[in-house]
């Protein structure tokens, strides 16, 4: 949306009469129920991101607050939850009463529905949204709504985005070559690799097994199940089978056990570092610095970071590779990138209004996504842009509210062999999409069992890391006492409730 048009959707909501119009999502109702909005007050907002503040983040804002100031009479300010910090700092922000509006958040991953589950994220109605952001309303799809309710309420504003993001692995071609590799394009492939790594006194990945445990159970065909224990890591299910809405404890399943004796095997090779689970490393670091041969993540993250790589040493030939060419892929949820507002905050009017700005107003998401125009990218038509050489910007600070019908594609003049690799994958995982999957849109509500919730958590420090990073003396010996201690917490009062609230979702849904 343009700033003009914006300016016409608030002229709305400040009283002025208007007929419904298409342009900015805006109905004759939601006017008339928002025409007295009293914006007279200037009110200073602050946002808590995930991730590493970018470069020339300051500047950006700068000229977003501009636009905010004139059009909201308000401005905000950003603080930052690093990728090493945000697991154990998220949760504090809450307990310790701390004055913020807004923060991105994200199902499984980015603490959704265990700060739901505490009561941390204020509860928007559909008036609420209707009022202080009809353009949100408007444009997202119903599912997005659904995905983000628990308990009858909606608890995040999604992204208006969706994809298809399997993680992929970034390998240095050098290295392949040297160990004999034309292709690495399967779990057994990935891991012979890692070995050979080893062998030649190469961490295979230097920061740890995190990421590749989740491979595993990816290229299984399996997923996390949304709102339980540690991100969902010990609770799978099987994307697979649509027909299936029974849930695998990886705790007692044999094939968990199985993967904790090859990382520690791998572990003892020296296929990643000894000191791991006390590493401050982010997930790129072992990838860009050359320590590590290879990083998993999803394929734009890759991208980035592999072309960032080989930029800096061309003789590595860093590619992207995908080790499970034979499941089909699901598409992530809308709430995988969102923004909640804070129960606590002092102006969610304001807040629910920026967000309404920020998610549809197309100068604020070009800031956002792409820096400053003319300094860090330039327009090429109406829908595209051009990175300007020596220019840098990450603007992954705006995954909360991207809106993928207002967001412009990169022109790329001179694709490297990375861009074209994921050109094709991206084709590949979209041309290959699973069944919907019952549980897809499931969260679970842990509030009936807190109490246990947080003491499986607890448990789950003590023995999952080390055992999935292959850092245990005797692997059976640690998930006898893995086991244990999780009955002692209470897993099965977690996986009953689990089980009876994925029956009554899949029974409303039919």
């Amino acid at each position: 949306m343009s700033k003009k048009k914006w300016k016409k959707v608030l002229a709305i909501m400040l009283g002025t009469a208007m007929a419904t119009s298409t342009a900015t999502g805006f109905s004759v109702s939601a006017a008339e129920e928002s025409s007295d909005i009293d914006i007279s007050e200037y009110v200073e907002l602050k946002m808590y991101l995930v991730g590493d503040k970018p470069d020339g983040f300051d500047d950006v804002y700068a000229e977003i607050n501009e636009i905010l100031e004139e059009e909201l009479n308000c401005s905000i300010s950003v603080d930052w939850l690093s990728w090493a910090e945000h697991g154990t700092k998220y949760s504090l922000l809450f307990s310790s009463g701390e004055e913020f509006d807004l923060i991105f958040t994200a199902s499984s991953w980015c603490h959704f529905e265990q700060t739901v589950s505490l009561g941390g994220f204020m509860a928007l109605d559909e008036e609420f949204i209707q009022t202080y952001a009809p353009d949100i309303w408007e444009m997202m799809p119903e599912e997005a709504w659904k995905q983000a309710t628990v308990n009858d309420s909606i608890y995040m504003v999604p992204a208006n985005y969706v994809e298809v993001t399997p993680d992929v692995v970034a390998i240095r071609g050098d290295l392949m070559k040297e160990y004999g590799y034309e292709d690495i394009s399967s779990w057994d492939d990935l891991i012979s690799f890692y070995r050979d790594c080893a062998s030649n006194g190469m961490y295979g990945n230097a920061v740890g097994a995190g990421s590749l445990y989740w491979l595993w159970f990816e290229q299984m065909g399996y997923d996390v199940v949304s709102g339980t224990p540690s991100d969902g890591e010990i609770i799978l299910y099987n994307t697979q089978d649509p027909g299936n809405i029974s849930v695998q404890y990886v705790v007692n399943w044999d094939e968990f056990a199985e993967y904790c004796y090859l990382a520690k095997e791998l572990a003892d090779a020296g296929c990643w570092p000894s000191d791991v689970l006390n590493s401050t490393y982010d997930r790129q670091d072992g990838l860009l610095n050359g320590t590590g041969a290879s990083m998993v993540w999803n394929a734009g993250s890759c991208q980035t970071y592999a072309n960032q790589a080989n930029s800096e040493n061309p003789d590595w030939n860093i590619n992207i590779y995908n080790i499970m060419p034979d499941i089909e892929y699901t598409a992530t949820k809308y709430i995988n990138g969102g923004i909640g507002i804070n129960i606590n905050s002092q102006n969610p009017e304001r807040a629910m209004m920026v967000l309404n700005a920020f998610a549809t107003n197309s100068e604020i998401q070009d800031l956002a996504q792409l820096g400053i125009e003319g300094v860090n990218w330039e327009a090429i038509g109406d829908d595209q842009y051009q990175v300007i050489e020596g220019a840098s910007y990450d603007g992954s600070n705006y995954w909360g509210w991207r809106n993928q019908e207002i967001m412009r594609t990169e022109y790329n003049a001179n694709p490297t062999a990375v861009d074209t690799k994921v050109d094709e994958l991206n084709d590949y995982f979209l041309a290959n999409v699973a069944e919907d999957h019952p549980l897809n849109g499931f969260s679970f509500d842990s509030s009936a069992v807190s109490t246990q919730y947080a003491a499986v958590e607890a448990a789950m420090g003590s023995y999952f890391d080390p055992l999935v990073n292959g850092l245990v003396s005797d692997v059976d010996a640690t998930l006898e006492q893995f086991s244990a201690a999780m009955e002692a917490a209470g897993i099965q009062d977690i996986l009953d409730e689990l089980q009876s609230q994925i029956d009554e979702f899949v029974a409303e849904n039919n």
